[in-house]
């Protein structure tokens, strides 16, 4: 007996077509590509194991990164994630996944540093680029929840922003 609900066309396509969206999210938040990689898969496999039906593409996208984003929640409370992570292991799994410039992979590093809180909404907010009513119906929060830690996490990142240039003036950069 099968214990897919799911045909597997419908898995093959899901798989190919939010794989990469999963991944990045995820690692930007765990920072390990074991841990992300686990992430993606217990996705893919509640996705594969769960009977519901989905209106639209848009439903289904929404559905897999609250669910991902809940496992990495749960993860990061489990207290198991390793507390450093080499530069260049980010560097070289952001570059790997996605055709990302140096440039890019320094502000999603400045992302990284957030708390979950922060950047759970950033990626859904500005990367994913959902409405706020919708990073807060993913995230189960209210959508003045949502404003306020897209407005603390844009302090955040402003004050980052910056300290690294002001930084470099000091030293002729």
């Amino acid at each position: 007996m099968n214990e897919y609900l799911r045909n597997d066309e419908d898995i093959e396509n899901t798989i190919n077509e939010y794989a990469d969206l999963l991944y990045r999210t995820s690692f930007l938040i765990l920072r390990n590509r074991a841990d992300v990689e686990d992430i993606v898969q217990e996705t893919f496999y509640k996705y594969m194991t769960t009977e519901m039906a989905f209106d639209s593409d848009n439903h289904k996208r929404a559905w897999l990164l609250k669910v991902s984003q809940n496992k990495c929640k749960d993860l990061l409370r489990s207290h198991k994630i390793r507390a450093y992570v080499p530069y260049e292991e980010v560097e070289e799994s952001l570059i790997s996944k996605t055709d990302v410039e140096k440039n890019d992979i320094e502000e999603l590093l400045k992302i990284e540093e957030l708390d979950y809180k922060y950047k759970s909404v950033i990626m859904l907010y500005y990367y994913e680029e959902y409405s706020i009513e919708e990073v807060a119906n993913i995230l189960d929060l209210s959508v003045v929840a949502v404003k306020k830690r897209l407005q603390r996490a844009r302090e955040k990142v402003k004050k980052s922003y910056e300290t690294l240039h002001r930084g470099g003036e000091n030293y002729g950069i």
